[in-house]
């Protein structure tokens, strides 16, 4: 099978540099898609991302993975900082600024770049990091990618995370014995799945349980999996990424194999081998044959418009223009209706907000009240502290619930609002491709080429309580006061800074869903429209060019006809040619 697909591999790469030569430098949107499969077949790479929340240990675990302590166990939360670790004969580490200059480093140096500590909020403006390491595991054609993690503090982690997605191939995401799955991880999870063909789920520190528990742990895990993935084949990797680093720091053979590692790498190296390359290779064939149906059509269009009489051309070309007149007139109606939708949508969301907000701060504070009395045994700063604990707890538990729910809603509605708008799009183009070859009497197959909607990545909000806001208290003046006066005033002033702090949160969640989904839609409304005049234009660049040629004299005419025929004959060779490595790849799957 290994051999079948590298050699598939080689017959596609070989077809897609002659359909970059077939296409030219004319074709730009034609020519990108090209020049992006070329360009992943040709690396035979792919990016291996380490996801999870922070604390899960995931510096340790690439450092386990690659047998060495390179990159730093930050105690703090990493910067907006994408660290991307490639195979290199010897330790490299280069960091790539936002200004497009470049600096290597000593890797003792990479903490004052890659954390928050050294490099808070991202102030040396770093765009990425690149190490290279002589790991076997990354000779492979691998790039372990080593992102922010998801539940810190800082947004900005957030928001590169999901910038990062649509560049993953496959992804590990890890948890702990501890605190196997966290709410906030399902939807992030979600969004994964629709980017990465393959998510290997690991639970590590295993070191610190019974073999009991771990067990316990894993069946736990599995099922919260199943339940919120909706995927019935959930399998997790328990190991020690401390226990492996460690071994293989000594080379100790039987701590190493105890770790668990060694299994997770023999699934990782399988899927590498054999079911990554077969996946990659059948996206590619899909997306270029999609792709081949529209340089058939154009190339059809030249040849027939070449042939067509000048008197038919002309009156064919105002009937183009008398056609794009209405698209245009149907682009703003369009605009208007969407518009309309998406900002209903967004006032809906708005007053569900208020509604929300309003209702639930009242049982908020009864909550609050409750627990105070109940804790009123406790050293009034203890006592403090606690509350303070359990108002993030159940703040975070409230606007979590509601989120999830409204998350949902928003995602359902968007959805169903820019499926409507992407199918009149379609419709259009479709029009226009059907008279187009009604006039020239072209063989018609689609290829509207539209993708979908990616609402996900832009409707999962990451809630974190605020660490730095300061409580007020009367510990100051406690000594001088009753005790019960004091704890009044303790009680009033934790009460405000609930009241501060659920609106804070709640406030962070309404403004970044609100302008996430303006960003999207608007967007998704451009490259939509951009699609719309694609078409158009090449459409009647094509034809004004006939009548140009046409004009110029038949000799020229019958030279180009004859050119484009043989290559539209090698288009159709090469487009049987990838069919058959569909197929075979198909067949060895």
């Amino acid at each position: 099978m290994v051999i079948e697909v590298d050699l598939a591999k080689e017959m596609l790469i070989e077809y897609l540099m002659e359909i970059k030569q077939i296409i030219g430098d004319g074709e730009n949107s034609s020519l990108e898609i090209v020049d992006y499969e070329l360009d992943k077949l040709l690396k035979n790479e792919f990016n291996l991302a380490v996801l999870g929340q922070f604390k899960r240990g995931k510096s340790t675990f690439i450092n386990a993975l690659l047998g060495e302590k390179l990159v730093p166990t930050a105690v703090v939360p990493l910067t907006s900082i994408v660290t991307i670790i490639k195979y290199g004969s010897k330790v490299k580490t280069t960091v790539y600024f936002l200004d497009d200059s470049e600096k290597e480093i000593a890797i003792d140096e990479l903490e004052y770049y890659a954390t928050e500590r050294g490099n808070p909020g991202n102030e040396k403006k770093v765009k990425e990091i690149i190490i290279e390491h002589p790991s076997e595991f990354l000779k492979k054609g691998i790039s372990l990618i080593d992102t922010p993690g998801i539940g810190s503090v800082y947004q900005h982690n957030t928001d590169v995370i999901y910038e990062f997605l649509p560049k993953l191939d496959a992804a590990i995401f890890l948890f702990t014995i501890d605190s196997p799955v966290a709410k906030n991880e399902y939807e992030f999870l979600k969004d994964v799945r629709d980017h990465a063909v393959k998510i290997f789920f690991v639970l590590n520190k295993i070191d610190y349980a019974e073999e009991k528990d771990v067990e316990e742990a894993l069946n736990f895990a599995a099922e919260v999996l199943k339940e919120k993935l909706g995927d019935e084949k959930i399998k997790i990797f328990p190991i020690s990424a401390r226990m492996a680093l460690e071994a293989k720091e000594t080379g100790d053979e039987e701590k190493l194999k105890f770790s668990g590692m060694p299994e997770l790498i023999r699934e990782l190296e399988k899927f590498i081998n054999e079911e990554k390359g077969s996946a990659l290779l059948l996206s590619s064939c899909n997306t270029i044959l999609r792709y081949l149906s529209k340089i058939k059509f154009d190339i059809n269009l030249k040849m027939e418009a070449a042939k067509t009489p000048v008197e038919e051309l002309g009156k064919n070309i105002n009937v183009l223009k008398k056609k794009m007149e209405e698209i245009e007139k149907d682009k703003k109606d369009m605009l208007f209706i969407f518009e309309g939708e998406s900002k209903e949508l967004l006032a809906r969301f708005n007053a569900e907000y208020e509604k929300f907000k309003n209702s639930q701060y009242p049982s908020l504070e009864k909550a609050l009240e409750v627990y105070f009395t109940n804790s009123n045994a406790l050293p009034l700063k203890e006592l403090i502290e606690k509350s303070r604990e359990y108002i993030t707890e159940k703040t975070l538990e409230v606007i979590d619930s509601w989120k999830e729910g409204e998350l949902k809603h928003l995602a359902g509605a968007s959805g169903n609002i820019t499926k409507r708008l992407a199918q009149k799009v379609e419709k259009i183009i479709v029009e226009l491709q059907e008279l187009t070859s009604s006039m020239f009497h072209i063989q018609y197959e689609s290829f509207a080429l539209i993708e979908g909607f990616k609402e996900a990545g832009y409707f999962y909000y990451n809630m974190e309580p605020e660490k730095t806001f300061l409580l007020p208290t009367p510990l100051s003046i406690a000594p001088f006061l009753p005790g019960f006066i004091a704890r009044r005033i303790a009680l009033n002033n934790l009460k405000e800074w609930l009241k501060q702090q659920f609106d804070r949160q709640c406030g962070r969640v309404r403004y970044d869903i609100a302008q996430r989904m303006e960003k999207t839609f608007k967007e998704y409304y451009n490259y939509l429209e951009e699609k719309i005049t694609e078409t158009a234009e090449g459409i009647m660049d094509s034809v004004e060019k006939a009548l140009e040629l046409k004009k110029s004299g038949e000799q020229n005419v019958k030279s180009l006809v004859e050119e484009l025929e043989k290559v539209l004959k090698r288009v159709s060779e090469i487009e049987n040619g990838i069919r058959k490595i569909k197929k075979q790849i198909e067949g060895a799957v």
